[in-house]
């Protein structure tokens, strides 16, 4: 079994993965480019089983927006570390910034592509969509 662990820029958080990593999207959607301050967010979903914070629990705050995404984020340093959406709640994104581990794998494809901010270029050949594919 794989296990990955990562942290927050602070490293008052710290957390495990047990499992392997799902395909790693871009999501380009204007919700994620505010949350980040960045053109996109880039994340692999998980099973939230699969998932441990091993030190920093406390630190650990949500951005509740019901119905949409919950944002989880070190509340000392800010950094995104992962999210929950309500309609699948046996998953989870991960954001990729914040793997201590190293990983090989390469962008599987691009969402929200349509909302892209103009000065930011896709460079990769990774399928884009102009919305989150199956919504």
């Amino acid at each position: 079994m794989q296990e990955y662990l990562g942290s927050c820029l602070c490293s008052g958080v710290h957390y495990k993965i047990t499992n392997q990593l799902g395909p790693i999207v871009y999501c380009h959607c204007l919700r994620c480019q505010k949350a980040s301050g960045s053109a996109s967010v880039n994340s692999v979903e998980i099973q939230r089983s699969d998932f441990t914070i091993t030190q920093g629990h406390d630190l650990v705050q949500c951005f509740e927006n019901p119905g949409q995404v919950n944002r989880f984020f070190c509340k000392h340093c800010g950094s995104q570390l992962f999210s929950q959406r309500e309609a699948t709640p046996d998953s989870m994104r991960v954001r990729l910034g914040t793997l201590d581990t190293k990983i090989d794998k390469k962008v599987a494809f691009h969402i929200f592509v349509d909302s892209k901010p103009l000065w930011d270029d896709i460079l990769d050949d990774a399928p884009q969509y102009p919305a989150r594919p199956g919504d």
